[in-house]
């Protein structure tokens, strides 16, 4: 599907509507930005915490089980991301039987593969020997790869609802699920560990706050869609077909992350050690918050490009794209440019002068997934207009080349090959390859784009970080984690304060300002259904 093809013969969508779905995907993502950054700062204030009391190899166990059984991911075929593109479509076309046909199909189709999961999870429970020979860490670790395996499997049907409810542009109501359920974890985790349960703990608290947060979300897709009916009856074989050939993708682009961003803990443990896992983690974790902060941000945008596909308003969609490129790059260079400056002394004063050595990898892994986030808003247009077949050729690609270099690189320098594996080529296929085909697609001059839209972006942000950092900031004396983190985020709103004033043109930064209150009217923040 070429956009520039249609845009001058095509009908657009109403005003009424366009401003109902600013107002959804602004408070949607206003509040999975507030709930990524709660999870956050619970996860840095956390992980100290759970390292010593556990200790380094057994919480290296821990982030070990959440690698292997985060493959378990990949095993919705990209049905998650079908159904968010089908429900958005439908929605846009009101087609309300297709919107009721493809949950139902996909939930049940979910229920099915969650119960082949429970198959898996016996055969890796009995493959726990590989990683270690005491017969105690052994039953252990295979305990908890049966809980958390449990988990995923009985919440596998749950991820239908949430691909309906993304439709709706109603992530708002999906994260007011996770502030909750986020503080509640974080309230197990801590009592249980305390009370000397340790890993095992620590994997019922999130087991059972997940199941929670999927029963939720049935309740909400039962307020906001009308009608909404959830049943067996209605799943059916072309249905499913369609779904497939949609997710197969996403099924590959899944994969190709799991490659991409997962597979360092494998390899850290089999070439460096599994110690040195917990220290990878450190930098790990860091990084990853930056990816997951991009999503929450601009992650919406896949539905609101189904749904201006759906009305055929391609002039909306390039401007769309346009204005979500802008707050990509922007935001992405004013998180990691103070990450890079301040990186060092954040990292001593979270885990412990022990720890320093992450901070090169820290630096990499930043660099090369700022790459990566930085084309989040093309991301969701490939997925919005069923182009994510090419996203997931490169994407495959590059997660083949992560690994193969992260072998080879890990031999000779350690932690820090590991992560020049990645960021070698994230750079060449996301900044390289990436923009110029969907700029191709889209209608963009490909200069126009590098120039612009992320060159221009990029300078004027990292300038006003690096000025600020230079003449203030680092002069400014950080004696502990509090204090460390205020600085950081000080730094970094100052940065898009600037992007905000110079990057930005006054009628985006009026439409900016104006739809952020519009969002939170209490008048108009009420669950409803939402409208297209």
């Amino acid at each position: 599907m070429e956009v520039t093809e249609e845009i001058q013969t095509e009908p657009v969508a109403t005003d009424h509507g366009h401003k109902t779905n600013v107002r959804h995907v602004v408070r949607g993502s206003t509040l999975r930005v507030a709930g990524l950054v709660a999870n956050t700062c619970i996860a840095f204030f956390m992980m100290p915490f759970v390292v010593h009391h556990l200790g380094d190899r057994i919480y290296g166990y821990w982030v070990l089980v959440g690698s292997v059984l985060g493959y378990y991911g990949i095993l919705d075929f990209g049905i998650v991301s079908a159904v968010q593109y089908f429900v958005a479509k439908a929605l846009g076309e009101r087609d309300s039987s297709l919107v009721n046909r493809t949950i139902a199909t996909s939930f049940f189709t979910f229920a099915g593969i969650g119960f082949l999961t429970l198959g898996v999870t016996g055969v890796l429970a009995f493959a726990a020997a590989m990683f270690t020979n005491d017969p105690a860490q052994i039953r252990l670790l295979r305990f908890v790869l049966l809980i958390m395996g449990a988990g995923f499997a009985i919440g596998f049907p749950g991820r239908a609802l949430l691909g309906a409810l993304a439709a709706h542009l109603r992530m708002d109501l999906v994260s007011l699920v996770g502030l909750v359920t986020l503080v509640l974890r974080a309230g197990l985790i801590v009592i249980s560990i305390e009370a000397g349960y340790g890993i095992i703990g620590l994997a019922c608290a999130t087991v059972f706050t997940d199941l929670l947060t999927y029963i939720s979300f049935y309740f909400m897709l039962r307020k906001i869609q009308h009608p909404f009916v959830l049943s067996i009856v209605l799943a059916d074989l072309s249905t499913l077909k369609q779904i497939l050939q949609y997710g197969i993708f996403t099924f590959i682009v899944k994969f190709s992350d799991q490659l991409r961003f997962y597979v360092d803990a494998l390899v850290v443990s089999a070439l460096v050690g599994v110690t040195a896992v917990t220290h990878y983690s450190v930098a790990s974790r860091l990084a990853l918050s930056l990816m997951e902060f991009m999503i929450a941000l601009v992650g919406l945008l896949s539905a609101w490009f189904s749904l201006l596909a759906g009305k055929r308003d391609y002039q909306r969609i390039r401007k769309l794209f346009g204005f979500g490129t802008k707050v990509s790059v922007a935001v992405a260079t004013a998180i990691v440019v103070p990450i890079i400056l301040n990186g060092n002394g954040f990292i001593s004063l979270w885990m412990g002068k022990t720890y320093a050595d992450a901070y090169v990898p820290l630096c990499l892994l930043v660099t090369g997934i700022f790459f990566d986030v930085a084309q989040q808003t093309s991301v969701c247009y490939l997925f919005g207009v069923s182009l994510n077949r090419f996203l997931a050729q490169i994407t495959l690609v590059e997660g083949i080349v992560n690994v193969i270099l992260s072998v080879f690189l890990a031999r000779r320098y350690g932690l820090s090959g590991v992560a020049a594996g990645t960021l070698i080529p994230m750079f060449l296929f996301k900044f390289c390859v990436q923009p110029v085909y969907v700029c191709r697609q889209i209608g963009i001059e490909v200069k126009s784009y590098y120039l612009e839209m992320f060159g221009r972006t990029t300078v004027i942000t990292a300038l006003a970080g690096i000025v600020l950092w230079m003449l203030l900031f680092r002069h400014v004396p950080q004696t502990n984690l509090a204090e460390a983190s205020f600085l950081i985020a000080v730094q970094m709103a100052l940065a898009l304060a600037c992007g905000f004033v110079f990057i930005f043109n006054s009628e985006e930064r009026a439409m900016l300002i104006a739809s952020f209150f519009h969002a939170f009217d209490v008048r108009r923040a009420a669950v409803s259904p939402a409208q297209s």
